[in-house]
């Protein structure tokens, strides 16, 4: 993905720093439905990136390897669904950004979020879980531009930042929405509550990396070489 369509993403992120500054600053405006507001925010900005995703033509091969790879996620979610914190999810999200780029990883997330809470249940949380996997992808897809090889420590230490990154994000959406009163007792309070399970979704993902990384990345690039055109990866 080019610089341009992580425009977007950067002004999430500025909005979503400023919206925090603001509910921790201000009591005046403390009244206001945070939960809500920030869920419109991020639907907002998910179009966005969507949008901004979705501009370039693709063929049925992209679209083939985009829908297997988000099922595939999605039934390893699934899967391991029983297991606390510890699924592959985020490892073949982030992998698959790695070699199709930031696009279709970004793409992937966001359907592996979708697909999977058919089984696993939807509800208000679903966007934000859906944002975190699209973003887990775009990340993938920044750290395997230009490469033609698998970085295996770089890898293995953005798998494991996104476990707790993951966790973070929906730590959030919980204290916007189910806690009083909002400050950063409370914000800290609620991530620290699940240091634990952050902890082993970040060495799950470490995990399933040494594992089946080199494997999977190896048939995935053997994949991309043969049948997608360069302009159709690593963007």
């Amino acid at each position: 993905m080019a610089r341009k369509s992580l425009i977007p993403l950067i002004m999430l992120g500025v909005i979503a720093a400023a919206s925090l500054w603001l509910t921790l600053g201000l009591r005046s405006i403390a009244p206001l439905n945070w939960g809500l507001a920030s869920t419109v925010v991020l639907l907002i900005f998910l179009g966005l990136l969507m949008w901004s995703s979705g501009r370039r033509t693709v063929n049925t091969v992209v679209i083939s390897v985009t829908a297997t790879l988000a099922a595939f996620a999605s039934l390893g979610r699934i899967v391991f669904a029983a297991a606390a914190s510890v699924q592959p999810a985020t490892f073949l999200v982030l992998l698959s950004g790695y070699v199709f780029g930031s696009r279709i990883g970004f793409i992937i997330g966001i359907l592996t979020g979708l697909i999977s809470n058919f089984f696993l249940g939807h509800g208000p949380w679903t966007l934000w879980q859906m944002m975190a996997w699209g973003i887990c992808g775009l990340l993938g897809g920044a750290l395997g531009r230009g490469k033609n090889h698998l970085a295996l420590m770089p890898f293995l230490v953005i798998s494991a930042g996104t476990g707790y990154f993951y966790g973070l994000f929906m730590n959030t959406w919980h204290w916007l929405n189910f806690v009083y009163p909002l400050n950063w007792q409370t914000l800290m309070a609620v991530w620290a509550s699940s240091f634990i399970f952050d902890t082993l979704h970040a060495v799950g993902n470490v995990i399933f990396a040494l594992v089946f990384g080199p494997t999977f990345f190896n048939y995935l690039v053997r994949y991309r070489n043969r049948f997608l055109p360069a302009d159709d990866h690593l963007a």
